[in-house]
């Protein structure tokens, strides 16, 4: 399970010419148990795999597996052509300098794209006996990639030879780009103002018969949207992207955030009005 759309698709674009059922079989060793190191180097990813026995094979003690792959590489000039038709587009332009994949992303490749579409996009190598393509150890550090991506979404363009921050810099010479980035560099403007009661006035109903029953029973509190309150930009949380390293949660840490904004705004209406 992917916290990500993106995660999700990089697996299903597997299965577009991977055996399912062999791919599947790498869920088991996409774990730190397993995946004993881990290593990318430009357009390669190196590791070790913890197998199992299998005297069939003629394999008596626990081995130690070598996992490379090697992702196809796109030349810059191509690159250069792409991250033309990315900064012509501002939605591409701006989610990408968020650290966001857009989801029509691939529309910006001639031909291709970020995922991999057949064999040829990535060279998978296992010293394992199975020689079938994917054996279950090339297909958890598949599984490994997808998981990563959930907390890491661009890596996908360093590892077709796009450095990440070679690739912020390139959106930022565009001139959208800039403007952008500047305003991404302006401290938002919050005017911290101290109420005289920790929490809001409660309010009481009058005529209502409380118990133990009807207590447990109350309908969840929902919080009304207020239309006069100017959107706030939270251009900053936003930069981190839904899954950020440091939030362990599942669901997303931006709309967890939208609703914390929300609340407080509704909260101290009277003071921000």
């Amino acid at each position: 399970m992917h916290k990500t759309w993106w995660g999700e698709a990089f697996v299903e674009s597997l299965t577009a010419f991977i055996d399912s059922g062999r791919l599947a079989r790498g869920k088991a060793y996409r774990g730190d148990n397993r995946i004993l190191s881990f290593e990318m180097t430009d357009n390669i990813v190196k590791a070790t795999v913890r197998g199992n026995k299998n005297p069939y094979y003629g394999v008596y003690k626990e081995p130690k597996y070598k996992v490379t792959l090697k992702f196809s590489k796109l030349p810059m000039a191509q690159w250069k052509k792409i991250i033309e038709r990315i900064c012509s587009h501002p939605g591409w332009l701006s989610k990408l300098m968020l650290n966001e994949i857009p989801g029509d992303i691939d529309n910006a490749f001639e031909q291709g794209g970020l995922l991999p579409k057949s064999f040829k996009d990535i060279d998978a190598e296992c010293s394992c006996p199975d020689y079938a393509n994917p054996c279950k150890h090339v297909a958890g550090v598949y599984y490994r990639i997808a998981s990563m991506l959930d907390s890491q979404p661009m890596l996908l363009f360093p590892l077709h030879g796009m450095p990440i921050d070679a690739l912020q810099k390139e959106l930022r010479n565009n001139e959208l780009g800039r403007a952008f980035a500047e305003h991404l560099a302006q401290p938002e403007d919050i005017e911290l103002v101290i109420d005289k009661h920790r929490f809001a006035p409660i309010k009481q109903q009058h005529g209502i018969k409380m118990n133990a029953a009807r207590f447990w029973s109350m309908p969840a509190i929902t919080i009304e949207k207020d239309e006069n309150f100017e959107p706030i930009s939270a251009s900053i949380i936003k930069k981190q992207g839904d899954y950020p390293p440091f939030w362990q949660r599942q669901n997303s840490f931006v709309g967890a955030m939208e609703n914390i904004y929300e609340h407080l705004r509704h909260k101290n209406r009277k003071i921000l009005l």
